[in-house]
């Protein structure tokens, strides 16, 4: 019997070394192994240890379990990576909870676009004011409130929307009233122009003024994204993937006016981008009256704004 019983000691110390180097090999945490009969619940004696270690004030118990995790430093490297995000939800806590897990983000930029678009979903569900930025502001109070006073101006002096002229873009009313008045005036010598070129029939010249309201006051499609960047061409990739492909459409297509072009159908995104301007082209100058070339563009907005400052110069 006392064979057996050393033999059975032995075996049990023998596991008991083995939970050691599989759990603790460093020895890092003074958990004594002896105290313990099974080898659960020495393993959760060590994550005790690990999450007074790693996570003292408990700030990642609700995005981070430790019982999830069979060594320290994955526990730790996902309690730091928490930790970081935690501070992106700092720094925006004035808006409350939106219900955006920041562990679902790669980066704080990538977290801070999901928040925003969530904060004008409720804000500016219709995107009409996509140049006011909510996270410029202290309080979602004080967001609402300067939405509210551009659509007070746009009350005031624009309340059929028949100028391009987006209220978001100024942050001061009498330069809005400003641009508002200079489309006012551009409209009406499109008009004087009419009366007095002659030579030109009604016909052709009220053709060439519906045309140009109609190209500079189009409506932008809703969208509850940012502006991007000026795009850099950079070296194709091989083997692209659709989500790669897709992210061309953010770079050239944002207001995804024309999604008949699908990015997915091209292997070099040069092509894409070719296509997509013979649709701009097509769109705003069927009858090649602009001296602007799409080829100059990375995307429609640059486009559009540049058929725009083309007409202001050539009618001022």
């Amino acid at each position: 019997m006392g064979r057996i019983s050393t033999l059975f000691q032995t075996i049990k110390n023998l596991n008991k070394d083995r939970w050691v180097r599989k759990y603790n090999h460093h020895q890092r945490f003074f958990v004594d192994v002896d105290w313990y009969d099974t080898e659960e619940d020495y393993l959760n004696a060590l994550r005790d240890d690990w999450k007074s270690e790693a996570d003292p004030f408990d700030e990642c118990d609700h995005y981070v379990d430790v019982t999830k995790y069979d060594n320290f430093e994955d526990y730790e490297k996902a309690v730091n990576i928490c930790l970081e995000h935690l501070e992106w939800i700092e720094e925006v806590s004035r808006y409350g909870d939106f219900d955006i897990d920041p562990q679902k983000y790669k980066n704080e930029d990538t977290y801070l676009d999901a928040l925003t678009k969530r904060i004008k979903e409720k804000y500016d569900p219709e995107n009409e004011f996509y140049c006011i930025d909510p996270l410029d502001y202290d309080s979602p109070y004080e967001y609402q409130y300067e939405i509210d006073e551009r659509i007070h101006w746009l009350e005031l002096y624009d309340p059929n929307h028949q100028y391009p002229v987006d209220p978001s873009e100024f942050s001061d009313e009498e330069n809005y009233v400003e641009a508002v008045n200079e489309w006012k005036d551009y409209v009406a010598s499109l008009d004087e122009e009419l009366d007095e070129e002659e030579a030109l029939e009604s016909d052709d010249m009220d053709d060439y003024r519906n045309k140009a309201l109609k190209q500079m006051s189009r409506k932008r499609p809703n969208s509850v994204e940012y502006h991007l960047d000026n795009i850099v061409e950079v070296p194709q990739k091989e083997n692209i993937s659709d989500d790669d492909k897709k992210s061309w459409e953010d770079k050239h297509n944002f207001y995804n006016s024309f999604s008949s072009v699908d990015p997915t159908q091209y292997d070099r995104e040069l092509d894409y981008l070719d296509d997509l301007r013979k649709q701009w082209k097509e769109y705003y100058d069927p009858s090649d009256m602009y001296d602007v070339d799409p080829k100059d563009y990375d995307n429609e907005e640059e486009y559009m704004e540049a058929i725009k400052q083309y007409i202001k110069s050539k009618y001022r």
